[in-house]
């Protein structure tokens, strides 16, 4: 999933640090646009986590089919030979 995508939330983080080095404590709509921005940043690596899981998932249980049809094979070969 590298791509344009990932550059463009590594931008966004860089600068919500930057922001929030540079907001002053008392500075409340700062915080609270820094706030939104966070929470929408979570959301988005969120979603993304759930698709890599499900993702592998897919690529564990398509790795078990190969692995059982490998030992079904196997197993057919040794009975046809004796």
């Amino acid at each position: 999933m590298d791509g344009p995508d990932e550059d463009e939330l590594f931008r966004r983080l860089r600068r919500l640090v930057a922001s929030s080095k540079t907001a002053h404590h008392y500075d409340r709509r700062m915080i609270l646009s820094l706030e939104n921005d966070l929470m929408m940043l979570r959301k988005v690596l969120v979603s993304r986590s759930d698709a890599l899981l499900q993702k592998i998932a897919i690529a564990g249980a398509g790795s078990k089919a190969v692995t059982a049809y490998s030992r079904v094979a196997s197993l057919a070969s040794r009975t046809a030979t004796k």
